[in-house]
């Protein structure tokens, strides 16, 4: 195959590929003739549109106050690994107290696992500090919607 039959920046051949990883394009000349024309960038290649494109979340809006009280606002969200961590997980929750800074993270195989995660985290921070959580702040991604919760 003959894809390269001019001078092409790296740049172009990246956007070609589907804004393909360096690994890939480094596997280029193997598989291409002619790929010894491409002039590789010296430092690490950041694609703006593969960036851009895996931004797929909002971040909260920014707040100038804080809960009062411990529990009075969590933070808390669901995300799910592009792919599967060393551990075989392939979510997390987060969740952040508001008032203390406070932030707890579970590891879950499963979506499915998420109830019981809440359920626990919430009543390990209820015993610890002896205050009620009283609000729950998500992206309204609808995960914590359930008859258990």
């Amino acid at each position: 195959m003959n894809l390269v039959t001019r001078y092409l920046d790296f740049e172009t051949l990246h956007c070609y590929f589907g804004h393909a990883s360096d690994e890939v394009m480094h596997h280029v000349l193997d598989n291409v003739e002619d790929a010894k024309k491409i002039c590789f960038p010296t430092q690490k290649h950041i694609c703006y549109s593969y960036t851009l494109g895996k931004m797929h979340q909002h971040s909260f809006l920014e707040n100038l106050t804080h809960s009062s009280d411990p529990l009075g606002l969590i933070h808390s969200d669901l995300l799910e690994f592009p792919t599967l961590s060393y551990s075989k997980y392939k979510w997390i929750i987060t969740f952040f107290d508001d008032h203390s800074s406070f932030c707890n993270v579970a590891f879950l195989h499963k979506k499915s696992e998420a109830t019981d995660a809440i359920k626990s985290i919430f009543w390990m921070w209820s015993n610890t500090t002896f205050h009620p959580m009283k609000r729950l702040h998500t992206d309204n991604g609808r995960e914590y919607i359930t008859s258990e919760l």
